[in-house]
């Protein structure tokens, strides 16, 4: 829900300060944001929703973070890559899987009781 709300609050700001759609553009990266802010609280409801959205987020975030360290300057012709999303996306990445595992690791101990 943190990330969520962080990505939605990034976005948005981003947005009303008038970022421009070029490419690769900030407001390619702010409605990126802002979509992923959206799954991302939207399925937090359930259990079944938050695996859902946190294993193509986790998929994402790495395969950004892997692009944007090849290229060092935009992913996917589109979303520009600074200094910040090279540390912020591994660790978008490697939280969601951690919070996928210990969700997983929780199931398998209360089916095994």
């Amino acid at each position: 829900m943190v990330v969520g709300v962080l990505l939605a609050l990034r976005g948005a700001q981003q947005l009303l300060a008038g970022a421009g759609f070029n490419t690769p553009g900030e407001g390619w990266r702010a409605s990126q944001q802002l979509l992923t802010a959206l799954l991302l609280l939207l399925g937090r409801r359930t259990q079944t929703g938050a695996r859902l959205v946190l294993i193509p987020f986790a998929l994402f975030y790495a395969v950004l973070a892997i692009v944007g360290d090849i290229n060092g300057r935009e992913a996917f012709g589109l979303l520009p890559i600074d200094a910040r999303d090279k540390f912020v996306h591994p660790i978008y990445a490697v939280l969601a899987l951690a919070l996928l595992a210990a969700g997983w690791r929780r199931d398998s101990e209360r089916g095994g009781r």
